[in-house]
Formats: C-alpha cells, sequence, structure tokens
C-alpha cells in the first residue's frame, strides 16, 4: 500500500489547528485584559482611599496648628466651650482645600472634653487667668467622603490648650 501526504490528503487540518490556537491565544490575551483592568480599579480605589485619609489627616494638623500658634482660634474655642454645657460639639468648617474631583466633602468639629465646669467668664485674652490656672482639654475630629461615599475617613486628635503669658 502507498499513502499519499500531498495536500490531497490534509483538507483543512492546518485551518483546524491555526484556527484552535488563535482562539487559545484570544481567550489569554481577554483573560490578561480582564486582570489589568481589576489590577487598575484597585489602584485607584487605593489610591481615593489614602486621599480620604490624608485629606482627614490634614484637616486635624492644620486645626491643631491654627488652635495651639493662633489667637484668632479663641472663638472656636470659646464655641466648644459653649457646645460642652449642651453635651454638644462645635460644628467647624474645614480649612483645607480638597481636590473636589476626589473629595466630596468634610465635617470638622472640635469638642471640650473637661468634666469640670466652666466659668463663663473664659476669656482667651492675654489678660485673662484661665490658661494659667488650668489646662482646657480638646479634641478636633474631622471626616472625609470621597465622590462616590464608598469611601470615608473619621479622624479625631485631642490637644490640650494653654496659654503662657509672654514676658
Amino acid at each position: 500500500m502507498f499513502f499519499s501526504t500531498g495536500p490531497d490528503n490534509q483538507r483543512g487540518s492546518a485551518l483546524i489547528v491555526s484556527l484552535i490556537m488563535l482562539t487559545a491565544v484570544t481567550f489569554l490575551a481577554v483573560v490578561n485584559l480582564q486582570s489589568s483592568t481589576t489590577q487598575v480599579r484597585i489602584v485607584n480605589n487605593l489610591q481615593t482611599k489614602e486621599t480620604v485619609f490624608h485629606t482627614s489627616k490634614r484637616e486635624l494638623i492644620t486645626k491643631y496648628v491654627k488652635y495651639r500658634k493662633s489667637g484668632d482660634s479663641s472663638d472656636d474655642l470659646a464655641t466648644a466651650i459653649e457646645e460642652a454645657v449642651n453635651d454638644s460639639v462645635a460644628s467647624l468648617t474645614a480649612d483645607v482645600i480638597i481636590d473636589a474631583t476626589q473629595i466630596d466633602h468634610i465635617n470638622s468639629s472640635l469638642r471640650y472634653k473637661n468634666n469640670t465646669p466652666v466659668n463663663f467668664n473664659y476669656g482667651f485674652a492675654a489678660s485673662s487667668s484661665v490658661g494659667h490656672m488650668t489646662q482646657m482639654q480638646f479634641e478636633a475630629a474631622a471626616e472625609t467622603v470621597d465622590k462616590s461615599e464608598r469611601f470615608s475617613s473619621s479622624q479625631e486628635l485631642g490637644f490640650t490648650f494653654q496659654r503662657i503669658l509672654a514676658n
């Protein structure tokens, strides 16, 4: 017997094998593309989460520096003491500039933490003796929410206020 291996006996087997190989390569490419898309989404979510966290942290640091170094902050501190009488917190406006493409809003508040009653004559002026006789404990809080409202960060920072007389 004589078998012929010429083109007449193969009749499309090369075409079928090449189509199977092309389908397999296309399937692998689609799987890798979906994996890459998922990884990009994960990275974007992590970046958004970090942005929200650091925005809250930056707000607290800004408030802390404002209250520790600026006499202009006395109105906020006085409001917090007044609100403490009603077991409430003083809502404040945010001091940091936000990236409006990622951050929806920041809620900032200040709470007076001392348990002892305060005389309502609590001037924070240099002539006042309030800051010299007692340390006043406060807690600043910031909550930041992203545009999609999937990520939020709530942080608190406690600090003590004490006025020091300049000699």
